[in-house]
């Protein structure tokens, strides 16, 4: 009988364990073998002391056109369907309550539809960044967040799942432009 509440502890251990290491490796998967897709950016949020430093990144398209017929409710899970232009930023195409069967994919959700657009939100906005580093990519951040070119968002989609990977700015990376700031 003295086993059996042993067991029964050392199973919750284990849970609580595997569930952060779960989301972990499903984080580092997508991150190592998904595919890399390019988001413009919009004006960020004001800054928020509470959540810690981070830069917010809000991509561009924040509305779908949707067929009439096709009816979302606020909060429904979405799978967006991604396509490339010729400038080679993604944007979504469609939208659909089922994964689609080939191309890149985002899972997203609805914040509101009505008629023949529906208003979606992104798995991501939080671009964490190093303490010391934060004032300084803040006001880079505001500086270049409404220029010609803008921000663009580095993301690694696979199987639905969206990981923020990288900013950059005319091609080259975010950590790189703030090491030169630093200097």
């Amino acid at each position: 009988m003295k086993t059996l509440p042993l067991l029964i502890f050392a199973i919750a251990a284990l849970a609580q364990w595997a569930a952060p290491l779960s989301q972990i490796w499903t984080h580092e998967q997508v991150l190592t073998k998904g595919t890399l897709i390019k988001l413009k950016c919009s004006a960020p949020d004001p800054y928020d002391p509470l959540r810690g430093r981070f830069l917010a990144v809000r991509p561009e398209q924040s509305e779908v056109s949707i067929p009439l017929e096709t009816k979302f409710g606020p909060g429904q899970r979405v799978y967006a369907t991604l396509t490339t232009g010729a400038d080679g930023l993604s944007t979504v195409s469609s939208l659909s309550p089922t994964p689609p069967a080939s191309g890149e994919f985002i899972r997203l959700t609805i914040n509101f539809s009505s008629g023949e657009k529906a208003w979606i939100n992104w798995p991501f906005d939080r671009f964490y960044i190093n303490e010391k580093l934060a004032p300084e990519a803040d006001k880079w951040f505001a500086e270049n967040i409404r220029g010609d070119n803008g921000i663009i968002a580095e993301v690694r989609v696979l199987n639905g799942r969206a990981v923020l990977a990288d900013l950059s700015l005319d091609g080259k990376p975010f950590r790189e432009i703030l090491k030169e700031r630093v200097k």
